[in-house]
């Protein structure tokens, strides 16, 4: 149940829960001991990852993500010691933000869970998996099966896109938010909300949150005010990729 942390708080050099992470120029992030191991061995200071050259040779220990790292290890190892009935209660997770998806004008904050559109255009990497066209960024955590099931807060935010892409769909290029460039959202614009391609949809009451759920096997998405499970609108398709 606690795939989407683990996998974001792990090292892809040791593939452990990361021990002092630092986070290079690219955002890439390894246990501080395993990227001078790495180096030593390769011979460079490049990214293990996307072998982006590092700005610096000794990177700074990024603390927030060492802290979020430790209260993760500390939870772990007291799991044993849990009773059945606290084993029992469900774990809300947040949806961790993968910054290396970004937009420039997108800035998340330091835990990862929000994000904010600016004005300023920042200056990041151009890797491939970030998008520049739009002003897009996704989570961390992908699916190729199963049913799965998380809630966005939207606010009084006037217009956004929530909902499920592809992995594979054009992160650079003009594309639409639809099935067929491999979005599956929910949309306000304009006062309205749609299915992400215009169709206007009927909704009682402005929205704060959206759940999500996916039933990836099914190739169900469907979008509910979690605040009474009120259901807005579903997609159904098959699903051919994570």
């Amino acid at each position: 149940k606690n795939a989407l942390l683990e996998s974001y708080l792990s090292c892809h050099v040791c593939s452990e829960t990361f021990r002092d992470p630092v986070s290079l120029s690219c955002s890439h992030s390894f246990c501080s001991s395993c990227l001078q191991r790495f180096w030593e061995q390769a011979g460079n200071k490049n990214c293990p990852i996307c072998k982006s050259k590092s700005s610096t040779d000794e990177p700074a220990v990024n603390l927030t993500l060492k802290g979020l790292a430790d209260s993760f290890a500390d939870r772990q190892n007291n799991g044993s010691t849990q009773t059945q009935p606290e084993k029992e209660k469900e774990e809300v997770v947040p949806v961790i933000l993968d910054p290396n998806t970004a937009n420039y004008f997108l800035s998340l904050s330091d835990d990862l869970t929000s994000v904010r559109y600016g004005i300023i255009n920042q200056q990041l990497p151009d890797n491939s998996e970030r998008f520049t066209k739009y002003a897009d960024v996704l989570g961390s955590e992908g699916f190729s099966s199963g049913k799965h099931s998380w809630e966005v807060e939207v606010g009084d935010h006037p217009l956004w896109f929530v909902g499920l892409v592809k992995e594979s769909v054009d992160r650079k290029g003009e594309t639409g938010a639809s099935t067929g460039d491999g979005f599956w959202c929910l949309a306000l614009h304009n006062e309205i909300y749609t299915n992400g391609v215009g169709r206007p949809l009927r909704v009682k009451k402005s929205l704060q949150r959206i759940r999500v759920q996916l039933d990836y096997d099914r190739g169900d998405v469907s979008f509910y005010d979690p605040e009474d499970t009120t259901h807005i609108y579903t997609y159904r398709d098959t699903f051919t990729e994570k």
